[in-house]
């Protein structure tokens, strides 16, 4: 194992972020669902750090099929240490009061999150899994209206 290797979503992890076949709890799903093929193990396990233990889930998921591993350059490593870029703090503070404006306490976790952020790439990391929080929840039209305005808050 290599913090450079790349996790890939199998055909079992698509399934079940397109039909929740294996109901996986929410954390799961969330670490799931940011799987994307081309963000480190490293920076995987630096984006969830702050939210629960991310590598007891990771390693419950690779094991029981969900993801894959496949060996990551060195440049994968080197991207996720590039120089960080300048944080955009009104689209930071527009997805936590959002997210509790939605979820209200249960967003404890995401917002949490969303604070650990330290630079817009961080922030960004954050939309997906907010949004399908969100649409999880069953708020389609406020998930659309989320995304629509934490893009064009983030430029």
């Amino acid at each position: 194992m290599d913090k450079t290797d790349i996790f890939i979503k199998s055909a079992k992890g698509e399934q079940e972020i397109a039909t929740r076949v294996n109901k996986l709890p929410i954390k799961h799903r969330s670490v799931l669902i940011m799987v994307d093929g081309t963000t480190s193990e490293e920076a995987l396990l630096a984006k969830i750090s702050g939210m629960f233990d991310g590598k007891i889930i990771v390693n419950d998921l690779e094991t029981h099929g969900f993801i894959e591993r496949k060996a990551g350059s060195k440049s994968a490593l080197q991207a996720a240490t590039a120089k960080p870029q300048v944080l955009n703090v009104s689209a930071k503070q527009y997805m936590i009061d959002y997210m509790y404006q939605v979820l209200g306490p249960e967003a404890d976790t995401f917002v949490g999150r969303i604070e650990k952020c330290r630079t817009n790439s961080d922030l960004a990391g954050m939309i997906d899994p907010c949004r399908d929080t969100i649409l999880g929840v069953g708020k389609q039209k406020r998930a659309a209206e989320f995304e629509v305005k934490i893009k064009e808050l983030m430029g």
